[in-house]
Formats: structure tokens, C-alpha cells, sequence
């Protein structure tokens, strides 16, 4: 059995908060496929999807990750530790996510 996605998803905002910004969790009522985090770093808000290293996005989620994109919003999914790591450095150098996918090829044992 793999790692949860709640274990990932801690992790993350861990993550975040290290790099001194913030995450909330976002529920919206009536509206299938949110991003699960919404990631608060200064001066920018994003959109994270947390997934295990071998998650998949559902339909709704493609959905409305790709309305929220057409409407001007950052919307990032990360897969695992490794994932999540990746996301990481690029908002330490660049304050920003710089893909919409961080995945790697290879597996990230924690």
C-alpha cells in the first residue's frame, strides 16, 4: 500500500510554510474538481492540487482546473514528496509555480 494522500498533502503545507507563506483548504460547495489548497506567498495566490505519486486527476477536476486557468488563475498539481519538493524550489527562486504538472519519473520513498 502507497502513501496517503492526507500524509502528502501535510506535508505540503509544511512545505509552505517554511518558505514563510500559507495554505488553506478549499471546499466550494456545489462545485466538483476544486483545487484542494489554496497557497497564500506574497504578493501572489495559487491553486494546488495535492495527489499521491501515482494519483490521477478526475474529469471534474480537469474541468475545473482548466476554467480557473482560462480565468486568469495559477493552478499547480503536484504528485508526492517529490512533487511537492519541486513545487518548492521553484517558488524559492522564481515566487511562483513554473508548471502546471510536477511529476517525476521515479518513485519518492519517505
Amino acid at each position: 500500500m502507497g502513501i496517503r494522500e492526507n500524509k502528502v498533502e501535510t506535508y505540503f503545507k509544511d512545505q509552505i510554510k517554511s518558505i514563510g507563506g500559507m495554505t488553506r483548504k478549499w471546499v466550494s460547495p456545489g462545485v466538483d474538481g476544486v483545487p484542494d489548497q489554496i497557497v497564500i506567498i506574497e504578493p501572489s495566490i495559487f491553486f494546488v492540487e495535492v495527489k499521491t505519486f501515482n494519483g490521477r486527476l478526475s474529469p471534474a477536476q480537469k474541468r475545473e482546473h482548466k476554467r480557473l486557468r482560462d480565468n486568469g488563475a495559477t493552478v499547480s498539481t503536484v504528485y508526492g514528496y517529490e512533487g511537492v519538493d519541486l513545487f518548492i524550489l521553484d517558488m524559492k527562486h522564481y515566487n511562483r509555480p513554473l508548471s502546471k504538472s510536477y511529476k517525476t519519473s521515479s518513485k519518492y520513498k519517505r
